[in-house]
């Protein structure tokens, strides 16, 4: 027989016993017993895969926030540029208007001074002066204050015994607007073509703060000189203007010598044997000349002047043929001629005395 060896009593779980016995009274007796910390595991963080469309719209957000924000800037700016112009454009019409406002002042002033200037003008005798001097005078004063006005005219109206080798001029000069030369510049002709001459003044540059009575003045001392032209003989208006073109080749005349003798002047007076020709050279001691041909000028010489100053003349043309080479060929041949001629009371230079003939 085996030895049976005998367990160790049992010892009571009194902390069962106690959940038993609640639990089958329906209540759960507090434990006294610290309970024990349990760790909690938090949840591992989710990351979220971004995509490059997800970026590229992110990128388009920030882009339409700083386009709004760019456009509002513009619209300040754009806002401020229109400001400006309009204080500008007031600036502008405000000194444009001061300008004309001193300008006008400054012809009415120049009315009122003339005004002032006929009244004491005026005889003591109280008898009135002839006023047609005087509106002369006043016409003469606008169009010289007023050349443009003036060109405009000219190319506006027919001119009277207008001569020309030019065919095309001649058709274009009869085709413009004439006074009526026979009446007066009261007649209703002459009234409505001063008006439609006015009316294309008015609008021209030139014609800015000019007033309408001094432009009318203008007008009507066109007209009067017209008048003047047309009442001239044919034959008065030829030696005029033959007059002319003999002092326009005068003068061209002693320009040319005056430019050869300071290019050559050693030479002549080597040539002369003079050094006193420098005032010799003047208006006075150049020959009268005529036309004779189509290349030819009968020169006169005053009878007064000596061979000497005739050779010293002489010379300086040759020398003139020589410093123009092929263009001298354009110079007329001078056929001279002597004049019986008194030495000139007042003369421009004093000559030496080899100049003058005994």
């Amino acid at each position: 027989m085996t030895k049976r060896i005998p367990t160790a009593p049992r010892r009571p779980n009194l902390r069962m016993n106690a959940v038993l016995n609640s639990t089958i009274a329906g209540v759960v007796a507090p434990i006294d017993t610290p309970t024990p910390e349990v760790a909690v595991d938090t949840a591992p963080e989710v990351q979220v895969a971004v995509t490059p469309m997800d970026h590229v719209l992110t990128l388009l957000a920030a882009n339409n926030v700083s386009m709004q924000s760019l456009q509002e800037n513009a619209k300040g700016v754009t806002d401020a540029i229109t400001h400006l112009k309009n204080g500008l454009d007031l600036s502008n019409k405000t000194n444009e208007f001061l300008k004309n406002s001193v300008l006008q002042l400054m012809t009415e002033n120049a009315e009122i001074k003339k005004a002032m200037t006929s009244q004491n003008s005026v005889m003591p005798s109280a008898v009135p002066a002839d006023s047609s001097s005087s509106m002369d005078d006043d016409l003469d004063l606008g169009a010289k204050h007023h050349p443009l006005i003036s060109q405009l005219i000219n190319s506006y109206i027919k001119k009277p015994n207008f001569v020309s080798t030019d065919p095309l001029k001649v058709a274009e000069n009869n085709n413009r607007s004439a006074w009526s030369m026979t009446g007066t510049y009261g007649d209703k002709y002459n009234k409505t073509l001063a008006l439609a001459l006015f009316k294309y003044l008015r609008p021209q540059r030139c014609c800015t703060n000019v007033s309408k009575s001094v432009i009318m003045n203008i007008i009507k001392n066109h007209y009067q000189n017209q008048v003047r032209v047309f009442r001239t003989s044919a034959e008065k208006i030829m030696v005029r203007n033959k007059a002319g073109r003999r002092c326009n080749r005068k003068k061209t005349l002693l320009d040319r010598r005056i430019i050869t003798y300071q290019t050559y002047t050693e030479a002549i007076h080597e040539g002369m044997n003079r050094y006193d020709c420098g005032n010799i050279l003047s208006i006075d001691v150049m020959s009268d000349g005529e036309s004779d041909g189509d290349n030819k000028v009968r020169a006169y010489r005053p009878s007064w002047r000596t061979d000497e100053l005739q050779t010293f003349i002489s010379t300086i043309d040759e020398l003139t043929v020589i410093r123009l080479k092929k263009n001298s060929e354009s110079l007329k041949k001078r056929i001279p001629y002597e004049k019986e001629v008194s030495i000139p009371e007042n003369l421009a230079v004093t000559l030496p005395d080899w100049c003058f003939s005994k």
